[in-house]
């Protein structure tokens, strides 16, 4: 069975900044973002090809389930 990771978006909607958890760490995204959807697809990507869920869970960014907070 294939173990599923809980990865979670906080967007600070004054800043437009975007806090992504993962495993137990945190990363700040490094850009401001105009929406929190926009801020999603950038932390899709960010988790996809710097945390190695490319291999793991996704075949696409798109595929990583992200949730907004």
């Amino acid at each position: 069975m294939e173990e599923q990771s809980n990865i979670q978006l906080h967007f600070d909607v004054l800043s437009c900044r975007a806090l992504l958890s993962c495993e137990g760490k945190d990363y700040v995204l490094p850009d401001t973002y105009a929406s929190k959807e926009a801020a999603q697809v950038a932390a899709q990507k960010f988790a996809f090809e710097k945390l190695g869920m490319k291999s793991r869970q996704a075949r696409n960014p798109s595929d990583l389930a992200i949730w907004l907070r």
